[in-house]
């Protein structure tokens, strides 16, 4: 038997893909899971898009553990289900903060650190890389912002 390969020029013009970030809302609940579910659904769809991961908003006091401890866990246990319902490993979580926490970054990270630990036992879920920013204010413009890699306080 002989077989005839042809070469063929196969040229696909591809877009790059996006990696994109989806927001968790302040106050989540059920259906606010279920909303979050089906926009990471449509992002998995969209060939444009990639989701990577989420971003959540600490709001009052950033360096209450509890606050950070709720804020990780509700963020994790999502990751989880996407990866559950779609196969996929989201990597990135973003914690966003109403305002800098002046002298307590140090403090900040470690009970990022502590939730993450806890999180990721509770759901058996791989760590994902985690950046802490700040909104930038009208007077500091985009000075402001704060970028702390959890885990490496060297870079506070």
């Amino acid at each position: 038997m002989t077989i005839h390969l042809h070469r063929r020029d196969h040229r696909v013009s591809r877009q790059p893909r996006l990696n994109t970030l989806v927001r968790i809302p302040r106050h989540a609940d059920g259906t606010t899971r279920d909303e979050i579910a089906r926009e990471i659904a449509e992002l998995i769809e969209e060939p444009t898009l990639r989701p990577v991961g989420l971003c959540t908003t600490l709001h009052g006091d950033t360096t209450e553990p509890r606050a950070v401890g709720a804020a990780v866990d509700l963020a994790i246990s999502l990751m989880e289900q996407v990866r559950l319902d779609h196969g996929l490993i989201l990597c990135e979580l973003t914690i966003e903060l109403e305002r800098r926490p002046a002298g307590h970054e140090a403090e900040l990270i470690t009970s990022v650190d502590d939730a993450l630990d806890a999180a990721c036992a509770c759901y058996r879920f791989p760590r994902p890389s985690v950046t802490v920013i700040t909104r930038p204010t009208a007077s500091a413009g985009s000075a402001a912002r704060l970028a702390v890699r959890a885990g490496h306080p060297a870079g506070v």
